[in-house]
């Protein structure tokens, strides 16, 4: 009985210890090799968003508690290789992946409990820097979806 015991007690110390890590983590280990790294609350930022574009992430803007920007440009393959590693160790799921020759823009997100607790955005050119974004929020699935709705209607109009 002891040995099983010892054996959940262990279970329960090691998984304990293997809890996911966000954003701020990554930020607080990395913001000494950035360039600018910026972390603004979110009634901060807010106020310097136009009307037109509250309309469409009213939702996003209102659940978004703080907004953490890091920019990179003399290390940013090591540093984009740590996020890389980063991004699959705490297994964000990818939301949306973007390629434009040597530019690649990622967003990833952190779920927790049917909630998007996390935004990251990873903005990446092979020969000029790395800028990351990371937006910590309160949002379900739907409340996303029906923002990316939102926002591809208001572009397909604007073009048209």
């Amino acid at each position: 009985m002891k040995r099983i015991a010892t054996i959940f007690f262990c279970f329960f110390v090691l998984s304990s210890f293997a809890q996911k890590e966000n954003f701020k983590t990554f930020y607080q280990s990395n913001k000494d090799r950035a360039e600018v790294s910026l972390n603004i609350p979110s009634f901060f930022a807010n106020m310097f968003i136009s009307d037109e574009d509250t309309d469409e992430f009213g939702v996003f803007l209102k659940k978004s508690k703080n907004y953490k920007i890091m920019v990179f440009n003399n290390n940013m393959a090591s540093v984009q290789k740590d996020f890389k590693k980063f991004a699959r160790r705490n297994k964000l799921k990818t939301l949306v992946r973007v390629k434009d020759g040597n530019e690649r823009v990622t967003v990833y997100f952190r779920e927790t409990k049917d909630r998007i607790k996390e935004i990251i955005v990873n903005v990446y050119n092979k020969s000029d820097e790395l800028v990351l974004l990371g937006i910590k929020t309160n949002l379900t699935m739907d409340e996303l979806s029906a923002m990316v709705e939102a926002s591809t209607k208001s572009k397909s109009i604007a073009s048209n």
